[in-house]
């Protein structure tokens, strides 16, 4: 009995070390500016920015924005990862990992994928995130889940618009 016991406890130290400091613990409501770092690379910064943080506190589903630097690269080179998601709260607080001050781009990007998003599902919307972040970014690259996030596509109008890096 006390030879478990003293394997026990480190495991329920760890496990209450663990949960204290869970994420989704985070109140993405209390930062105003809406920019908050998810986990990176070595050799890349990832971060995230909440477009409609005010509506998102009543609906509970944030449209977010994913932006990556090199580590070494100038501030002005940012790469526009994931154009558009649209994530609940809780998922989104659980891959957030502490809030920023600066981060924030010119909205044009994200306002464009947003708007396709918005035009799926006969106008309902598409996709919304209820997993891990890192998994939903996995999904949009690799399966195209909304193809706003692709390089190219055609808006409602029949434009073509390139969604690449600016």
């Amino acid at each position: 009995m006390m030879q478990r016991m003293k394997h026990l406890i480190p495991l329920i130290f760890l496990l209450f070390i663990n949960s204290a400091f869970c994420a989704s613990d985070v109140d993405l409501r209390k930062h105003k500016k809406g920019i908050w770092s998810i986990k990176g690379t070595p050799k890349k910064n990832i971060w995230i920015v909440i477009h409609n943080l005010k509506e998102a506190k009543e609906t509970g589903i944030y449209h977010i924005e994913v932006l990556a630097r090199g580590v070494n690269d100038p501030l002005w080179k940012v790469e526009h990862m994931i154009k558009h998601m649209a994530i609940t709260q809780s998922a989104l607080a659980s891959s957030v990992l502490k809030p920023l001050d600066k981060g924030a781009v010119y909205p044009e990007t994200f306002e464009d994928a947003y708007n396709y998003w918005q035009e799926q599902n006969s106008g309902k919307g598409g996709f919304v995130c209820t997993s891990r972040l890192s998994d939903c970014m996995q999904e949009i690259l690799h399966n195209n889940v909304n193809s706003a996030n692709s390089k190219n596509h055609t808006t409602a109008k029949g434009e073509k618009k390139n969604f690449g890096d600016r």
